[in-house]
């Protein structure tokens, strides 16, 4: 059967929506027929590069006619608006994660999406990555039995370098907060599960970002309507790095280990099967190499390494398939994780503000 390259338009052209734009570019199922920023200069940049056609208005996206989906890679608080407006008009939409940092935005964009001809998709990559899809389906399909527990960890320092308290990712108004912005594991927990029907977070280690104190370290406990439990924690300030997804069953449990790029299969402890995060060798050594190096942010103009390359070529299959109404990992509970991150972070935020109270209390002598 033959089909006709899927027409996109990328809104935003600062790193990942150069990455887009270009794996796109180099794919013969996608035509980049637009770039659209508001950044007149770096809209044109890219466009250029990309062979597509420059836009500074993002309400030009809705109206073209040549536009079959919207690839959107804008700072975070930006997504929902954006997202909304599109699938109004008809367009499906691809957001790169997370869809809003907002309980209400997110509920929004649900709303127009079943409202819309055209489909949602949400940015959580890791899910297209060949071995922690086969994980996920081995968990579906009953294999490790029933589901019992759940562990998700991205932990590491993070260096922010001197200067750069103005970049977006580091304004919680903008990017929602280290949990919303580094969604990626809470969301493998979420997708596997379901949606929670308890959340306990812990949130602390405060640590200066710019002229801003953050918290840096996040520990979230979720428990589902099946009984099953999960444990997820996020860390910037982690000297001993840390990065995988585990889900245990009453048979087996799989555990994807990033560092190591590998992906193991225990039955009472003992390693029964093993495989690569990625089907490709060099991916899987981009991966283990790019895990070993300092993590910094506000990395202006650095390239992304060959793994994260292998993960953006993953996600346009996924993509691919569900523009041509196939079944897509990217179609699945597009909101449930951040749901469940913004639920998170209000405890962590209610808590510290009972801390603040006691600690004044006790100031006082109360």
């Amino acid at each position: 059967m033959h089909f006709t390259p899927i027409r996109v338009a990328v809104l935003g052209s600062g790193f990942f929506g150069n990455t887009l734009a270009m794996a796109c570019k180099d794919h013969e199922d996608f035509d980049v027929v637009a770039i659209c920023d508001l950044d007149t200069a770096s809209a044109n940049e890219l466009a250029g590069r990309a062979r597509a056609r420059a836009i500074s208005d993002p309400a030009e996206l809705a109206t073209a006619t040549d536009i079959d989906l919207v690839m959107i890679a804008t700072p975070n608080h930006t997504h929902a608006k954006a997202t909304i407006a599109l699938l109004q008009a008809g367009k499906s939409v691809f957001v790169e994660k997370p869809l809003a940092i907002t309980a209400d935005d997110a509920l929004a964009v649900m709303a127009a999406a079943a409202l819309s001809e055209g489909r949602l998709l949400v940015g959580h990559v890791e899910r297209t990555m060949p071995g922690i899809k086969r994980l996920f389906l081995e968990a579906r399909s009953g294999a490790l039995g029933t589901l019992l527990e759940g562990y998700g960890s991205r932990s590491r320092l993070v260096h922010v370098p001197e200067g750069a308290e103005d970049w977006w990712k580091l304004d919680r108004s903008r990017s929602g907060g280290e949990l919303l912005h580094e969604i990626h594991e809470l969301d493998l927990l979420t997708w596997v599960f379901g949606e929670p029907v308890e959340i306990r977070t812990t949130a602390g280690a405060p640590r200066p970002v710019g002229t801003r104190v953050e918290d840096s370290v996040h520990k979230t406990t979720l428990k589902f309507a099946s009984g099953a439990v999960a444990y997820h924690e996020l860390s910037t300030s982690a000297h001993v790095p840390d990065w995988k997804f585990r889900v245990s069953g009453t048979e087996a449990a799989v555990e994807a280990d990033l560092r190591t790029a590998v992906v193991r299969r225990f039955v009472d402890g003992v390693v029964t099967e093993q495989w690569g995060i990625f089907d490709s060798g060099r991916a899987n050594d981009s991966l283990r190499e790019s895990s070993e190096k300092k993590q910094a942010y506000n990395a202006v103009g650095a390239a992304g390494p060959y793994w994260m390359q292998a993960a953006v070529e993953s996600e346009l299959v996924e993509i691919l398939a569900a523009m041509r109404g196939q079944d897509s990992v990217l179609l699945e509970s597009p909101a449930t994780a951040v749901l469940a991150g913004v639920e998170a972070m209000a405890q962590a935020e209610a808590a510290r503000g009972v801390a603040k109270i006691e600690s004044s209390a006790a100031l006082a002598g109360v």
